[in-house]
């Protein structure tokens, strides 16, 4: 009998490290069954896919209003597994929705893994409690997360963090230049505004406003913008919402430029960046591209979210450090304004300035933390996965 796996991811960075572990999966054992939410690459990896994720990634205000549709989903996915009755269920990421989803999993008998667990250090420690009692086994990311769960008698293996072994290798500057139009020998400044509506609302416009401010600052540098268009995201909507951030801007010999599926690409060869604050931050620093970073959403959730936080810092590459005393600058809701973008950005333009040097010693410091073993962490997961259901 073929061996059955249900897989739960709730966005795009999910949904591709998924579709690796299902890779690995398939290669080692082509009989295994797999079901998921998820998305294309789930997809394309061989996974069935119970329900496409496009609805589950939404953040700020939009993350509230989609509780009902979370709500069905969780009830959905339940009477599912009634009938695929899998040898078990693995969670990627999306600790809000997932850990609720381990509850009511383990209460019926389902055996429930984790990759990419919720990060307890950073806030909501008490969560620990939540994945003792529903998570069979955690697959952690971070070295030190391993004996965090060792403390709480959680069964864990720490598999490294998926980006080291996966992140493509940095591309030609000159090539990905004369594909793009752009002049290698001008500063690229890249822009990641992030990957859900929510975040596109709330963060393109300022940055945008900032562009003006930073090109006639520096104007010696012939500065050259461009904007990392959101795979996840539909071309009309990107477009649309593009056209109205830049109503009423001067763009006048300015050169913006939006590409897509270049997230890698660009993050290589970018000279500075504006990163919406996530898991783009770390890829760009394993890069080791100079970037300030950015949050801004609907006030409730901001608010709660900065009261549930046991750092003082929200960028990864901070928190992963020191977040007592931040090696990148990071602008929070009512400071995401072009003045401030452009105050925080300009240092990095200068490789003897304080800021770009600490952000270069972070970025070495960060490659220490989360070093690569010669093995991905997606292969490692599904090498004990297959350990773990044999058994």
């Amino acid at each position: 009998m073929s061996r059955r796996l249900f897989i739960l991811t709730g966005d795009h960075s999910a949904d591709q490290h998924a579709a690796n572990v299902v890779r690995y999966l398939k290669a080692a054992d082509p009989a295994t069954e797999i079901s998921a939410v998820g998305g294309d690459a789930l997809k394309s990896a061989g996974a069935h896919i119970f329900e496409d994720h496009s609805h589950m990634g939404q953040v700020g205000a939009g993350a509230i209003f989609s509780a009902f549709y979370h709500y069905q989903l969780g009830h959905r996915i339940v009477r599912y597994l009634e009938e695929f009755k899998p040898n078990a269920v693995l969670l990627i990421d999306y600790g809000g929705f997932n850990l609720k989803m381990a509850q009511a999993l383990k209460k019926r008998g389902h055996r429930v893994f984790y990759f990419i667990p919720p990060q307890i250090w950073a806030s909501r420690p008490g969560r620990i409690q939540q994945i003792k009692r529903y998570v069979d086994h955690v697959f952690c990311i971070f070295p030190f997360e391993e004996a965090l769960y060792q403390r709480y008698e959680v069964p864990v293996t720490y598999v490294g963090h998926p980006l080291t072994g996966e992140l493509p290798t940095p591309v030609d500057r000159t090539l990905f230049c004369g594909q793009h139009g752009l002049d290698p020998d001008s500063k690229i400044v890249a822009v990641f505004p992030g990957s859900r509506k929510m975040e596109i609302h709330y963060l393109l416009r300022p940055i945008l406003e900032a562009v003006p401010l930073i090109a006639q600052t520096l104007p010696e540098q012939n500065l050259q913008f461009v904007i990392a268009q959101p795979n996840s995201l539909d071309d009309n909507y990107f477009s649309e919402k593009l056209e109205q951030a830049l109503q009423g801007l001067n763009k006048n010999d300015l050169v913006i430029r939006v590409v897509k599926n270049q997230h890698h690409a660009l993050q290589s060869v970018a000279d500075v960046a504006v990163v919406k604050s996530g898991t783009a931050t770390l890829e760009m620093s394993l890069y080791k591209t100079p970037m300030i970073v950015l949050y801004k959403g609907h006030w409730l959730p901001a608010m709660i979210a900065r009261k549930v936080m046991c750092l003082p810092c929200w960028g990864l590459p901070n928190i992963l450090v020191d977040p007592e005393n931040p090696m990148i600058q990071e602008l929070l809701q009512e400071d995401v304004t072009p003045q401030k973008i452009t105050e925080a950005l300009l240092p990095l333009f200068d490789s003897h300035s304080l800021a770009y040097q600490k952000a270069m010693a972070g970025f070495d410091k960060i490659a220490e933390k989360i070093p690569f073993n010669g093995k991905s962490a997606t292969e490692t997961v599904a090498h004990e996965l297959l350990k773990l259901l044999s058994g």
